[in-house]
């Protein structure tokens, strides 16, 4: 049988064994966050890097005519109007196909209701159907007289011209090296005119081709159509300013 002091000691030497335990865990931790070095400074530009860019470009003749029609018809029976677009619209992609190396391409029908007020009040006044026609041919004098042909009988909504995938790529294959090369004599020039020896590149983009967006005409808004033995409807490439960018860093060398 235990008496109280032996109780009370017993205590006492539980609570320092405890505490010894967790007095050395803590104390490892404390001392290494002392002696942990001071974080290195990071992320500073090094010395000898330079930025350049370098483009070059060329003016190029489209070599694709467009010329974009509609055909509209409007009345109170949509149905009725439906039925003549789709008529019209069939005659004029026949005759764009019987024209050698046309594409042809179209656009969806759009009917939209007329309203009109009436003492005060909205009410439909009947409707519009539309639908698109897209013209495209390397020929341009073909396809200006495809286009005074179809002007018989659709509206003329606009000309202008593209360039084809295969021009494209050519001019960006072309530019992209005259860029580069000019890149590179930067550099080059760079280097030897800080007192360098040379570079070596960090990194750099090739930009892509700019400039080759279709340029659309304005619109033929009050255009007469013409007659069947006319030349046709002119359409002239002009020239277009296409560029290739290339931008980056060099470390410079000695």
């Amino acid at each position: 049988m235990s008496t109280p002091c032996a109780a009370s000691a017993a205590r006492r030497a539980f609570a320092a064994a405890v505490l010894g335990l967790a007095l050395p865990a803590a104390v490892p931790a404390a001392r290494a966050q002392q002696v942990l070095p001071p974080a290195p400074a990071c992320c500073a530009e090094p010395s000898g890097v330079v930025r350049l860019v370098a483009s070059a470009s060329a003016e190029v003749a489209p070599d694709r005519a467009v010329a974009t029609f509609a055909a509209v018809r409007q009345g109170p029976d949509v149905a009725a109007l439906n039925t003549q677009v789709a008529g019209l619209l069939d005659a004029a992609v026949k005759a764009a196909r019987a024209v050698p190396g046309v594409e042809v391409r179209t656009g969806g029908f759009q009917t939209s209701p007329h309203d009109k007020v009436v003492a005060g009040q909205v009410q439909q006044d009947g409707w519009t159907v539309r639908a698109q026609l897209t013209v495209k041919s390397a020929d341009f004098a073909a396809l200006g007289r495809l286009a005074a042909q179809l002007a018989q009988t659709l509206q003329v909504q606009g000309t202008g011209t593209e360039m084809s995938a295969g021009l494209q790529a050519r001019e960006q294959a072309e530019l992209t090296q005259m860029a580069i090369a000019r890149y590179r004599a930067q550099a080059l020039a760079a280097a030897r005119n800080f007192g360098y020896a040379g570079y070596t590149l960090r990194e750099v983009d090739v930009g892509a081709l700019q400039g080759a967006s279709p340029t659309p005409r304005p619109l033929f808004r009050a255009m007469a159509a013409p007659s069947m033995e006319a030349p046709g409807i002119p359409i002239e490439a002009g020239l277009q300013t296409l560029s290739v960018t290339v931008a980056g860093t060099v470390q410079l060398q000695r």
